[in-house]
């Protein structure tokens, strides 16, 4: 029985959790078809997705995960760094006995799809990254102590109003200025503990992936948003580039949440990409970077 099959069978929009070494991990299928795992960014539920999954699950299987210590996941062990992460989602596939994943990271979650991939090369088809890095650089670790420390010294719902206008591409907060404290409630309607927070950004802080041991043999597309004040384009293009395989788009007007502030943009994009079998890209070329702003194309070179 194919692996989709096998997961398809669930009911839809099931819930669950399943018993890993480390956590009891709560997971949720949605759809039929190919599966297609969803990797989240920092303190970053379940419910994150939802604004995506029910475009997406008309194409695909989506399992969508709250990492360990996140939402609903209770932990056995704290997580030390991204290896933990990409041991509960491998763990959490052979528990789904899911052979073969699509894998999409987004923000934090890119670093543990990306060591996802290096660890389990055989076990993905294609890759989808977004708003992410390579690694954290000094740049980016001084972002997260940043962080840090504005969760610990300032009110909850004054962090995430900064991290909503960090993370929000100018244009985007221009056009729907009331759309902050609507995702400001949402994220404390979350309830993820600050001290949770700060365990995940220590772990996620401490990871380092050696340029030498750096392998990711499946086809990549890489999305960056212009505007993204969080993690410069400028990573994901250098990340392109380390990846034989890959497509970079970039977005014109996005930010750091093009999947919120764009979805019509990106979704489409994403979908073409992993429906074809091919190349992500012509590897002759050298210039593999596309800018655009319109709903469907990723104008592959």
């Amino acid at each position: 029985m194919r692996a989709a099959e096998r997961i398809n069978g669930r009911r839809e929009n099931a819930m669950a959790y399943a018993e890993l070494t480390d956590v009891r991990c709560h997971y949720r299928v949605q759809g039929s078809g190919a599966p297609l795992l969803l990797v989240a960014g920092l303190g970053r539920t379940i419910d994150s997705w939802n604004g995506i999954t029910p475009t997406l699950s008309e194409h695909y299987s989506v399992i969508s995960v709250d990492n360990r210590d996140i939402g609903r996941s209770i932990p056995r062990r704290y997580a030390r760094g991204t290896r933990d992460y990409s041991s509960d989602l491998i763990e959490l596939l052979d528990h789904l006995q899911v052979d073969r994943v699509h894998v999409m990271g987004v923000s934090l979650g890119g670093i543990i799809a990306q060591q996802f991939v290096i660890d389990f090369p055989d076990r993905v088809d294609r890759l989808v990254l977004m708003s992410c890095a390579q690694h954290f650089t000094p740049y980016l670790r001084e972002m997260l102590k940043l962080m840090g420390q504005t969760l610990r010294r300032f009110p909850r719902p004054a962090f995430f109003r900064m991290m909503e206008v960090l993370t929000a591409g100018p244009p985007y907060l221009d056009a729907e200025p009331n759309r902050i404290d609507e995702n400001v409630r949402h994220a404390m309607a979350n309830r993820v503990p600050a001290r949770t927070f700060g365990r995940q950004l220590r772990a996620l802080s401490d990871s380092y992936m050696d340029p030498r041991e750096y392998r990711i043999q499946a086809p990549a597309l890489v999305i960056c948003g212009e505007f993204d004040p969080l993690i410069p384009h400028c990573y994901g293009r250098r990340m392109a580039d380390m990846i034989d395989d890959s497509a970079f788009v970039l977005l014109e007007d996005a930010g750091h949440n093009p999947l919120t502030e764009c979805p019509q943009r990106v979704l489409p994009m994403i979908i073409s990409f992993l429906e074809d079998d091919g190349p992500a890209a012509d590897p002759t070329q050298r210039d593999r970077e596309s800018v655009t702003s319109e709903p469907v194309s990723t104008r592959r070179h």
